[in-house]
């Protein structure tokens, strides 16, 4: 497996090193491609599937298929990565226009926000998931007897 850490802030070698590393996802996801295939071709030709085999088959096609997404996102990420590399912004946090810290760019070489933007944009997130969470409740109005009679 290839060494994950940039160690040098220079946009050529950045930009190899990103390229070098959407190389190595894209092997993977055509990699789980072909898994998948291969797995839905055999239980295909297995013409009667008893429940277990049946179970076995989604089971594996749903793992590889939530794999194959998640690859797809980073390597989109990727892709990104290099445009804003392309633009001169590669780096710079996209909310505070600060410098995004070579830690962080080496943990997660796609980072769009420095640490303190992402925490924020993330608590943001929470808050809108745990509101929507709470609008999509039923509601109850009035007591159990007022909604027997309307019924």
């Amino acid at each position: 497996m290839a060494d994950h850490t940039v160690k040098d802030t220079r946009p050529e070698t950045l930009r190899q090193y990103l390229l070098a590393r959407r190389h190595e996802l894209q092997k993977h996801i055509d990699q789980l491609i072909a898994q998948h295939r291969d797995n839905h071709s055999h239980f295909r030709e297995n013409s009667v599937l008893d429940l277990e085999d049946m179970s076995q088959r989604d089971s594996t096609a749903a793992q590889q298929i939530a794999l194959l997404e998640a690859r797809t996102r980073e390597r989109n990420h990727l892709d990104e990565a290099l445009r804003r590399l392309d633009d001169g912004t590669y780096g710079i946090c996209e909310d505070c226009d600060a410098p995004i810290s070579q830690g962080r760019l080496r943990a997660l070489p796609f980072a769009r926000r420095c640490v303190e933007c992402q925490r924020q944009a993330e608590l943001f997130e929470e808050i809108i998931r745990r509101e929507d969470r709470e609008e999509a409740r039923p509601s109850y109005g009035g007591s159990m007897k007022e909604s027997s009679r309307s019924i």
